[in-house]
Formats: structure tokens, C-alpha cells, sequence
């Protein structure tokens, strides 16, 4: 199991520097991958992205790529446009009265003065891009696995509370269609003393019984045992499951929700309150599996 915050850092060398990628994740219920590059490098972008698409399944993957030494410096001053700007501006200067210095900002929004070093081998920034992006991954997903172990753990924790609320449930409504029935014969037994009204019997059966019908749980039960069973077969694989576990606590919450809605004990109910609080602790923690 994986969390799905982490970091990883890589490099790798790149003509006379060094490419950096480093790469933070955090939970996101699908993977969406956002990635910042010098223009000068800008075509490793998509390379590093299916790198990261091949080996995660979800969260929201930020992907910063730098460059380090003599690639950093892929943008020069031409001398020769330098030297023509400052003849001119010269020209200004004592034609105007103002001093040089006064007019040298001018030269930075001249788009003539700069020019651009030789573009880096497509080849060489690939293989560069796939060594320093694989690095970070693989210290992102080893971040990711530590952080899952403890989550597992911590899963494993809450579900067997959840287990043991489902068993108390079952013990406490196993008897709640009976005591319905009585509820409701003595009821009618009461509201029926010292009057001369005569009520069927079969009658009061059939509706003491619907009664207990739609109070039953055992269905409801029933599924949450179920799910509970799926959720700690799920903590035991070694791949993506976190949105398969959101799905069983949110259906688990579904359950309890009816229960605490037919519970006629009060024991009952808060014991389907209870689980309802638990099922929030582990949804909590789903929400950042991957």
C-alpha cells in the first residue's frame, strides 16, 4: 500500500551542468501531473510525465525541472549588438545632456542583444531527463511505500473497531423484532382495556408483524460484515486501492445509516452512531491511498 504524499529528487548530467527534477505529490482522487521547465529544456515536460503516468496511479504530481552549471547558461550578450546599442545610445547621451548611465536600462528590452547558445542534443537531454526523472520517482514512490506501511497499520487498526461495532449491532438488533412485537401488543392491549371494541387477532399479527418487518436489519448486517471482510482482503494487496476502499467506507456508511434509521433500541442507535464516527476515521485515511 501507498500513500500518496511524497518527494523525490534527481539529477543528472547534462553538457558541462547537471538537469535537476524534483517531484512532490499529494492526494488527488486521480493522477494529475503538473510540470515547470526552463524553455531551453521544455521538451522533457512530456518525457518526464509518462514517466511519472507509468509508475503512479493517483495524486496530484507537481514536477519541477532546473538546470544547474554551464547548461543554466544557454543565453549570452551578442558584443557585437552590445557595442552597436551603446554607439547610439552614446549619440543620445550627448545630443540630450544626460548621462549614459541614465540611458543603459534601455539595452535590457532590446531583443537584438542577447542570442542563444547551441541547442542541447535532443538524444542527450532525453537520456538525461529519464535518468534525473527516474531518481525522483523512485525516492518519491520509496516515501510514498514508508508512509503507506504506516497507513496499513493504522487501516488494519481502525477496521477491526469497525468489526467489533458491526458484531455489537448484531447482538443488540437479534432480538429487536421480537421485542417490537411485544411493544406493540401491549400497546394495543392497553389502548384496547375497558372497551367493548373487538380487534381481530389475525389482524393484529399481520401488522405487529410488518412492523418488525421493516425494523429488520439482518440484510444490512449482513453487507457490512461483508464489506468489512473486502476492505481487509484490500490491505493486503500490493497495488492501488485506495479508490476501492473509499467506495466500501462510503457503502459501509450507506449501512449504517439505515441501521441507526430502523434502530428501536437506544443501545442500537448509538452503537450505528458509533460506527458512523468510525467509518470517518477510516475515510479519512483512505482519501490520501493510493
Amino acid at each position: 500500500m501507498r500513500s500518496m504524499s511524497g518527494f523525490g529528487r534527481g539529477s543528472a548530467p547534462l553538457g558541462g551542468g547537471r538537469l535537476i527534477v524534483e517531484a512532490k505529490s499529494v492526494n488527488h482522487r486521480y493522477l494529475e501531473v503538473r510540470s515547470r521547465a526552463p524553455r531551453e529544456v521544455l521538451s522533457v515536460e512530456p518525457l518526464i510525465e509518462k514517466l511519472a503516468r507509468g509508475r503512479l496511479a493517483r495524486g496530484h504530481l507537481t514536477v519541477l525541472v532546473t538546470l544547474e552549471g554551464a547548461t543554466g547558461a544557454l543565453t549570452r550578450i551578442s558584443e557585437d549588438a552590445l557595442g552597436t546599442l551603446l554607439e547610439q545610445l552614446k549619440g543620445i547621451a550627448d545630443a540630450s545632456g544626460l548621462r549614459l548611465a541614465d540611458l543603459a536600462p534601455l539595452l535590457a528590452g532590446s531583443p537584438d542583444l542577447f542570442t542563444s547558445a547551441p541547442a542541447i542534443d535532443q538524444q542527450e537531454l532525453e537520456r538525461a531527463a529519464d535518468q534525473a526523472g527516474g531518481e525522483a520517482l523512485d525516492q518519491l514512490i520509496q516515501m510514498r511505500e514508508t508512509e503507506g506501511a504506516s497507513m496499513a497499520t493504522e487501516l488494519a487498526r481502525q477496521l477491526a473497531t469497525a468489526r467489533g461495532a458491526v458484531s455489537s449491532l448484531e447482538k443488540l438488533v437479534s432480538t429487536q423484532s421480537d421485542l417490537l412485537l411485544e411493544r406493540a401488543r401491549q400497546r394495543l392491549a392497553s389502548l384496547l382495556e375497558g372497551s367493548d371494541i373487538k380487534v381481530d387477532p389475525t389482524r393484529i399479527e399481520s401488522e405487529t408483524a410488518l412492523l418488525a418487518d421493516r425494523a429488520d436489519v439482518t440484510e444490512e448486517i449482513a453487507r457490512l460484515a461483508s464489506h468489512t471482510d473486502q476492505l481487509a482482503a484490500l490491505l493486503g494487496e500490493d497495488r492501488p486501492v485506495g479508490r476501492r476502499i473509499e467506495f466500501l467506507v462510503q457503502e459501509m456508511g450507506r449501512e449504517a445509516n439505515t441501521l441507526a434509521a430502523k434502530a428501536a433500541l437506544p443501545e442500537a442507535t448509538h452503537a450505528a452512531v458509533e460506527l458512523k464516527a468510525q467509518l470517518e476515521k477510516l475515510r479519512e485515511i483512505a482519501q490520501n491511498v493510493e
